[in-house]
């Protein structure tokens, strides 16, 4: 409550201009006039304070008709003008950030896209106002991602960010063929940014799928590849050399030392356009795969193809721009131990005399790369499997790949790919060593699942278990059910269903039949939500949901039905 010069409670807000038309002008008057104030005064305060504005407005929006301009526009460029000279951060975050609720008013101008513009510029002007990044999330959330993509505070609130970006990627599902070349290269550029933020490496591998969707449908690898590195910064010289190497599929010395040259000068590129799968397997491979295809690298040059290798792998990019080499010298040491170890060796011969240096090797998450792709060679290039399997022993070349899964998790995808295609190959054993040596394979997929690799080794084997041998699939599901503890996820629990059916006479046949009933009793234990349709996929039962979805509860009592049914 305020106080007038004479003392009278009211009379300095009746003072205000157009006092008069306030909304509560009846409770200023009353307020006033029982703390003793005159009527006379208060008719010379309400007068002499009357300016007129909306009035004013009135006759500027009858002569902007008059000259044919919208008056509409003028008013609200008037008061856009007059809130970004008066906005005051401070006192507006005090007025109306104190309550917990929205305030109606702000929902009202969320609707007016008048008034979403002017939010929009305010809060680039003030970004740390609490009103306007609260405006910002409200806007968000009724669903007007496509407008605040430009505003900078988007980025500041995950759900915000998360929304512009999903909002985007729809409008580019939707775009024809010109509006999506115009779209791509800012999707490009955004890619390009976060995956150099500190949790951009998943960003990395959607950049590369859809490199690989386009070069899979259009078939122009040099001009993808090339136009991804020239996006992102990278001299022509550099992005030609890279797009030749993985083209052709296997480095020339030309562009190995061209690279050398460029990445070991006092001013060299980002390894960002080294960093490619692709390349590292081909770099890799052509120095540790024995192989005719492009002839044997020479013994000058291997030092480069290395020292290259080793300068992606370990090289840093500081904050600063600089360039972090302390690692690379002492990778390109344990790549070149690897290349000696392996080089005084034939392929395919006894691996325990150099196990000791291979241990070693594993180390070094490149260096462990390189041996896998030496490993694969071995397996299904030579007669090793044929020579030195035992059906009582591991083979070594397994262990070792165990050991890989173990100490670099980013390598377990490729380590299972890896033991897919030893499942797979066709090797010349008797039936009954094929079968434990195939055992042996599953074992491996089965570790890769206790590392938290679970769903893709799981589903392969579902999908496989209709044509493989049926005490392959026995061993399987006995080992898992014998390792795994809930709760399950339900993309588990109707898997591991599935393939449960499959082999289920077999099953009952068995001392399996135990287990199983044990997990679906497991199961059963669980809460069942019937909504929950949308569960999202769980890798691992750490990290499972706690309930059963209708589909999952399905599978499990569909499966009991069956055991419980007679046998054939």
């Amino acid at each position: 409550m305020t106080t007038g010069a004479e003392g009278v409670p009211g009379l300095q807000a009746l003072q205000a201009p157009d006092s008069i038309l306030e909304p509560k002008i009846g409770a200023m008057i009353t307020v006033y006039l029982n703390g003793g104030g005159q009527p006379l005064q208060l008719v010379n305060s309400l007068s002499n304070s009357y300016v007129g504005m909306p009035e004013m407005c009135n006759l500027m929006s009858e002569w902007s008709l008059e000259f044919d301009i919208d008056p509409v526009e003028v008013i609200q460029d008037v008061l856009k003008e007059q809130l970004m000279e008066r906005f005051d951060t401070e006192s507006v975050d005090k007025s109306f950030m104190d309550g917990s609720l929205t305030p109606p008013w702000l929902m009202d101008m969320i609707q007016q896209p008048f008034w979403r513009s002017v939010i929009y510029e305010l809060s680039e002007k003030h970004q740390k106002s609490q009103l306007l990044n609260f405006a910002i999330q409200r806007i968000s959330d009724a669903g007007y991602q496509g407008e605040i993509a430009s505003v900078a505070t988007a980025s500041t609130f995950v759900n915000v960010f998360s929304g512009v970006l999903l909002d985007s990627l729809d409008k580019l599902r939707e775009e024809d063929d010109v509006g999506l070349l115009e779209r791509l290269p800012d999707l490009i550029i955004l890619l390009f940014r976060l995956m150099k933020t500190d949790r951009g490496l998943p960003l990395k591998r959607i950049s590369k799928e859809l490199e690989s969707g386009v070069l899979e449908k259009f078939n122009k690898p040099p001009l993808v590849s090339t136009l991804r590195m020239l996006l992102a910064g990278a001299s022509s010289t550099v992005a030609s050399a890279i797009s030749a190497i993985l083209q052709s599929r296997v480095p020339s010395p030309g562009d190995v030392l061209l690279l050398h040259r460029a990445y070991s000068s006092e001013n060299p590129p980002s390894m960002y356009f080294l960093r490619d799968p692709d390349f590292f397997e081909i770099m890799l491979s052509s120095i540790f795969v024995p192989s005719l295809e492009g002839g044997m690298v020479k013994q000058d040059h291997k030092e480069k193809y290395l020292w290259l290798m080793a300068y992606a792998a370990s090289a840093q990019e500081n904050e600063d721009g600089t360039t972090d080499v302390t690692e690379v010298q002492t990778t390109y040491e344990a790549l070149s131990a690897l290349e000696d170890t392996l080089s005084k060796r034939t392929a395919g011969t006894d691996i325990i005399p150099i196990l000791k240096n291979l241990l070693v090797a594993i180390e070094t998450p490149v260096v462990s790369m390189a041996l896998l792709y030496w490993i694969q060679f071995v397996i299904k290039e030579t007669s090793y499997i044929e020579t030195y399997f035992r059906s009582h022993e591991v083979p070594v070349p397994l262990l070792l790949i165990e050991e890989m899964a173990y100490k670099h998790p980013l390598q377990q995808a490729e380590i299972f790919a890896t033991l897919v295609d030893f499942f797979e190959a066709p090797l010349e054993l008797n039936p009954e060593i094929m079968m434990t040596y195939r055992k042996s394979i599953l074992d491996r997929m089965i570790y890769l699942m206790q590392l938290n690799y679970v769903m893709p080794a799981l589903d392969y084997v579902r999908v496989r278990v209709r044509k493989m041998d049926q005490s392959l699939g026995l061993h399987f599901v006995k080992r898992v059910l014998e390792m795994v503890e809930g709760p399950y996820s339900n993309k588990f629990v109707e898997a591991m269903g599935q393939m449960i059916q499959e082999i289920i006479e077999v099953i009952k046949k068995s001392d399996a039949e135990l287990a199983v009933r044990a997990w679906i009793d497991e199961v059963f234990s669980q809460p069942v939500d019937i909504e929950a349709h949308n569960t999202p996929p769980a890798s691992t039962s750490s990290e499972a949901h706690s309930t059963l979805t209708d589909a999952g509860l399905s599978t499990i009592q569909e499966l009991k039905r069956r055991l419980d049914e007679p046998r054939r």
